[in-house]
């Protein structure tokens, strides 16, 4: 039996499924990674931020390692549930899955060569500008603006503070920015995909 050629319109329609699906997939569960990963990384870095302000040590800066480790095993956590509720991947969660594991890959790498030459300034504002790049690109994938416009804004701030804590150093301030960021890439896109999902899921439901 020979595979039946789809035409313009259906081709269409098969692309607004695949995207509609993924959007629906980040959302599967209640909730989503991006906002298991902003709210652990905002946490963590108030936790630290606090200990560095009342000790006035810098070794309070460790405690980010708690940042990878809670956030992995929440997502192998959670995850497990989440995968039986999404059931089979399209082509479009595949890409998504592979933008982020590029990202974490990075990340990792930042941190590494960060420790390595003893530049462990430069992994905040570096890693915010690769989690920034992830959720722009997520938004262009899932081809929704607003979710891709705002990461915009934390990849342009990420920008300017690669440059700054290059020249300048760190300081608390850097933390308190590095949250900002956050919000700005992971948490309140998170919150926004979550609503639009639920619309698009009460709308079919009607």
């Amino acid at each position: 039996m020979e595979d039946r050629k789809l035409n313009e319109k259906e081709s269409l329609e098969l692309i607004t499924q695949m995207i509609r699906n993924t959007r629906r997939n980040l959302d599967a569960g209640g909730g989503n990674m991006f906002l298991l990963w902003g709210y652990v990384g905002v946490v963590v870095t108030l936790g630290v931020l606090a200990v560095w302000y009342l000790t006035g040590n810098t070794v309070a800066l460790w405690g980010f390692w708690a940042l990878p480790v809670v956030g992995w095993s929440l997502s192998w956590w959670f995850g497990r549930k989440w995968r039986k509720e999404r059931g089979a991947k399209d082509y479009t969660d595949r890409i998504v899955g592979q933008v982020w594991q590029i990202v974490g890959i990075a990340c990792c790498a930042v941190a590494g060569f960060a420790t390595l030459y003893h530049r462990y300034e430069m992994i905040l504002p570096l890693c915010c500008l690769l989690v920034s790049l992830g959720s722009l690109l997520t938004g262009i994938i899932i081809r929704y603006t607003l979710f891709s416009g705002l990461p915009s804004c934390g990849f342009a701030w990420s920008l300017e503070q690669v440059f700054e804590v290059a020249t300048d150093g760190a300081s608390m301030d850097t933390l308190i920015i590095f949250v900002l960021i956050l919000l700005f890439s992971l948490v309140i896109p998170g919150h926004v995909l979550n609503r639009r999902v639920r619309k698009d899921v009460s709308k079919k439901v009607r």
